[in-house]
C-alpha cells in the first residue's frame, strides 16, 4: 500500500512537471481521467474519486502561474463586467443560500457548481490555446472511437453479463431503455454521460478538426449514440446542425427547421412514444410526462416564496444525493446480496434538469443569471463568430447543445459532463479571442488539427 502511495505521488508531481511546463497538454487529462473515473473507482479504489478534484486544483494552479509569468493574459482572456456579472450573483446565491443553511449538502451542491466555473476560467487562461484545443482533438480522436469499441462489446455481452460477470450495477452503469434495450455506458458510470462526450466530439468535428479527424470523430460519435441510445443528444445535435445553417448565411432555414423540429417532436412524443415513470408503473405519454419529469419537477416546487428563493442549495437533486454517499463516495457495482434499487424520475431527489436544478436551490434569480450569462457568452464572441473564427463556434456549439440538455439533465454541474463541457467552452472561448500572431508557430488555416 506504502508503494502504491509512493508511485502514485510520482505520477502525479511528474504530471504537475509536465503541465507546468506544457500547460496546453491538459486536454489529454480532462478527457483520459474524466472519462474513465468510473472505471478506475470500480476497478482499483473508490478513493481515486477525489483524482478529479485535484486535477482541478492542479489547472487552477496552473493557470494562476501561467498569469503570474506573463505567459496568459487577462486583459484577453477575461469577460467584461456585463458577462462575468450574471455568474457572479449565481455563485454569491449559492455561497449565501437563502433558502437553506450551510450543511453537506449546501457543500456538496456549491462545490458542483463551482469546480465546472473553475475549469471555464482554467480554459479561458490557458497559454496557447489553439494548441491546446489541437490536442484536445487528439485526445478525442483517441479516446472516442476507443469508447465505441467498448460500447459495443458491451452491447454484444448483454446486460446480464455485465451485472453478474463484469460487476456493474443495474440502475448506474446498466440500463435499459424505454423499448428494453441496453444503454452502453462505456467507460462512464452511466450512458448518458458518454452520450453527452459524443455529442460534444460531434461539436469539435464540424468546427475545428481536419476532414479526417472530424470523419473518425463523427464516425465514433455515430457508433457512441446508436450504443447509447439517449433522446435528448437527437435534440443536441439538431441544434447543431441549426447552428451551422446559421453560420453558412441559412437562418431562415434554421427558423424553418426549428418549427419543424419542435412539431415533429410534439407528434413523436405525443404519438408514438410512450413509457412508465417506474418499473412496472402505468404507461403514459412522453409528451405529457417527459418520461416522469414533470411529476420531479413539481416536487422542486413548495409555493413562492421557494420560487423566489429556492429550496436551499442541495436540498434536492445533485447536492441532496452526493451528500449521502460521503466524500469518498463508494462506486456503483453489482451487490449480489440485495437488490439493485436505481434511482428513477419519481424519486423526489431526482430532478434531473439543470435549470431545475437551479431553480430549486436559489430560486428563480438564479435561472434568469443563468440564462443571462448564456446569451451574455455569445454576444460577447460576436466579433470572432462574424470573422468566422472556428473557436468561436465551438463555442457557440457547445453552449447550443448544453442548452439543450439542460432542460432534461443536470449536466451544468455534473461530473464528468459538466467539467468536461465548460472546460472546453472556456478553451475554445480563449481561442477565439487570442490573436493569431499570438502562436507564429501554428498554420494560418480555419482549423486547429
Amino acid at each position: 500500500m506504502i508503494l502504491l502511495a509512493v508511485v502514485a505521488l510520482a505520477l502525479v508531481a511528474a504530471g504537475a512537471w509536465v503541465l507546468l511546463q506544457r500547460p496546453w497538454l491538459a486536454p489529454w487529462g480532462v478527457v483520459l481521467l474524466f472519462g474513465t473515473t468510473a472505471e478506475l473507482r470500480l476497478r482499483v479504489s473508490d478513493a481515486l474519486g477525489v483524482s478529479k478534484d485535484a486535477y482541478v486544483l492542479l489547472l487552477v494552479v496552473v493557470a494562476a502561474l501561467s498569469v503570474l509569468r506573463g505567459r496568459a493574459s487577462l486583459a484577453a482572456r477575461l469577460p467584461p463586467a456585463a458577462v462575468w456579472f450574471p455568474l457572479a450573483v449565481l455563485v454569491v446565491l449559492y455561497l449565501a443560500d437563502l433558502g437553506g443553511g450551510h450543511g453537506a449538502a449546501w457543500l456538496f451542491g456549491t462545490r458542483l457548481l463551482l469546480e465546472p466555473m473553475l475549469l471555464l476560467l482554467v480554459g479561458l487562461l490557458t497559454p496557447r490555446p489553439d494548441l491546446a484545443l489541437r490536442h484536445l482533438v487528439l485526445a478525442l480522436s483517441v479516446f472516442v472511437p476507443l469508447q465505441a469499441v467498448i460500447a459495443w462489446v458491451q452491447q454484444a455481452v448483454g446486460p446480464d453479463a455485465l451485472v453478474h460477470q463484469w460487476g456493474y450495477a443495474f440502475g448506474s452503469q446498466v440500463r435499459l431503455s424505454s423499448g428494453g434495450s441496453l444503454r452502453s455506458p462505456g467507460t462512464y458510470e452511466e450512458a448518458f454521460s458518454l452520450a453527452a462526450q459524443a455529442v460534444l466530439a460531434a461539436c469539435v468535428a464540424v468546427t475545428v478538426a481536419s476532414r479526417r479527424r472530424a470523419a473518425l470523430l463523427l464516425a465514433g460519435a455515430a457508433a457512441v449514440l446508436a450504443a447509447t441510445q439517449v433522446r435528448t443528444a437527437a435534440l443536441q445535435l439538431a441544434a447543431l446542425v441549426l447552428l451551422l445553417l446559421v453560420r453558412h448565411g441559412r437562418a431562415r432555414a434554421a427558423a424553418v427547421g426549428v418549427l419543424g423540429a419542435g412539431a415533429g417532436a410534439v407528434l413523436v412524443a405525443g404519438a408514438f412514444l410512450r413509457s412508465s415513470t417506474v418499473p412496472g408503473g402505468p404507461v403514459k405519454p412522453l409528451l405529457f410526462t417527459l418520461n416522469g419529469r414533470l411529476d420531479a419537477w413539481a416536487v422542486a416546487y413548495e409555493g413562492p416564496v421557494t420560487l423566489l428563493r429556492g429550496n436551499g442549495v442541495g436540498a434536492l437533486g445533485a447536492g441532496s444525493t452526493r451528500a449521502e454517499a460521503g466524500l469518498v463516495a463508494a462506486a456503483p457495482a453489482y451487490d449480489p446480496t440485495r437488490e439493485s434499487t436505481p434511482m428513477f424520475a419519481g424519486n423526489s431527489a431526482f430532478i434531473d434538469s439543470s435549470w431545475g436544478q437551479v431553480l430549486s436551490d436559489v430560486g428563480l434569480l438564479g435561472v434568469l443569471a443563468l440564462l443571462a450569462w448564456v446569451v451574455l457568452h455569445v454576444w460577447w464572441l460576436r466579433g470572432p463568430l462574424r470573422r468566422d473564427v472556428a473557436s468561436a463556434w465551438l463555442a457557440a456549439a457547445v453552449l447550443a447543445v448544453s442548452v439543450v440538455d439542460w432542460v432534461s439533465r443536470t449536466t451544468l454541474g455534473s461530473y464528468p459532463t459538466g467539467f468536461t463541457t465548460l472546460y472546453l467552452l472556456g478553451l475554445a472561448t480563449g481561442a477565439a479571442l487570442v490573436p493569431r500572431t499570438a502562436s507564429p508557430s501554428l498554420p494560418s488555416t480555419r482549423t486547429v488539427a
